[in-house]
């Protein structure tokens, strides 16, 4: 398997490029954030919660990450923030320009996930 590419790698994958594609369309469409657009993000954040307490156990109870434990984590807070840092910024600004905001968050996440994969698994 490549570096990376393992199933926390793909469901990052598909749930940050369905993220960004609902939040893009909608974007196009001239619409405000919406429940769709907000609830993929949501989506995407819930999974990351998930995917930082499976990070906990799995430092707790196995070998921890092959690579740099402080640039794992500092990968791991920071894609924590973005998608909640979007979703605070659409409920604030509430023009159809957060819905780019918030497209953003989907390919940011996926590209954080790959990296601490490669982190964790392969340095």
């Amino acid at each position: 398997m490549p570096g990376g590419w393992d199933w926390w790698f793909w469901t990052a994958a598909v749930l940050g490029a369905v993220s960004a594609l609902v939040c893009t369309v909608q974007a196009l469409r001239g619409r405000r954030p919406d429940d769709l657009t907000q609830g993929s993000v949501l989506l995407l954040e819930a999974f990351l919660l998930v995917y930082a307490a499976g990070s906990v156990l799995m430092h707790l109870l196995g070998p921890g990450p092959t690579g740099s434990a402080l640039e794992y984590w500092g990968y791991l807070l920071t894609a924590l923030l973005v998608p909640a840092g979007t979703f605070v910024w659409s409920l604030v600004e509430r023009s159809s320009w957060s819905n780019w905001v918030l497209a953003a968050a989907g390919p940011v996440v996926v590209v954080m996930v790959y990296r601490m994969n490669v982190i964790w698994y392969y340095q």
